[in-house]
Formats: C-alpha cells, structure tokens, sequence
C-alpha cells in the first residue's frame, strides 16, 4: 500500500471518529511520535468521555503504555473541559449507564470511580 493510500485511510478514521483504529493504524506506519501520541490520547479520551468503557479504556491505556503522569494529565483535562463550559456541559459530560456499577454516572463520577484503576493499567 501506498504511503497517500495509507495517509488517506488514516484521515479517514480520524474524521470518522474511530480514534483507536486511527492510532493503531498510526503505530505501523512511520508517523512521527508526537503524533501517534495525539491519537493515542484521543483514543483514550474516546473511551472515557464518549463511550465510558472502563475496561476498553483500560485495555488501551496497557497498550499506550501510559504513565501514570500522561493519564493524570488526561482526566485533568477532560475535568477542565467539563468544568470550563460554564453551563454548557459538553454532550458526552451527562449521565450514562455503568454496567459494572449498575448507575448512572457523569463523566466526574466516573473518573472518580475508575480513574485510580485506569492509572494503575498504565505502568503495567
């Protein structure tokens, strides 16, 4: 495959939104480190804002090979990004349905409950 093909199915994704196949797409090619970071933490962000899925978050954050620096630096700003809107939450900040807690949980209420789980995947 062509480095436009791969470019171009790249591009793709990112604007399909499907930020973890972007990144896995990214780490085989010769894109430069910076870069695959970006997707790799909006991947991670993805799972945690929009899907809330702990163990997928969990998943990916072992296969980033996150610190516990990069993943604290994460929720921060996913924090001040709900915290910055100023009435108007972000759509993906309400509630959602946990299974594993069997509630509905913010994005706050379930950074709290799953943050120091996801941080602790991270060094693994």
């Amino acid at each position: 495959m062509e480095d436009r093909e791969r470019e171009a199915l790249l591009r793709e994704q990112i604007e399909r939104r499907n930020h973890a196949a972007a990144a896995s797409m990214a780490e085989g090619q010769e894109e430069p480190e910076e870069r695959n970071k970006e997707l790799q933490e909006a991947a991670l962000k993805q799972y945690i804002t929009e899907f809330r899925n702990a163990q997928g978050a969990i998943a990916l954050a072992q296969e980033f090979r996150f610190s516990d620096d990069q993943i604290d630096r994460l929720l921060e700003a996913i924090m001040e990004e709900v915290k910055g809107s100023e009435g108007k939450r972000p759509p993906w900040a309400g509630k959602r349905y946990d299974v594993k807690t069997m509630k509905y949980l913010d994005v706050e209420e379930w950074i709290a409950h799953y943050g120091r789980e996801l941080k602790r995947a991270g060094n693994r």
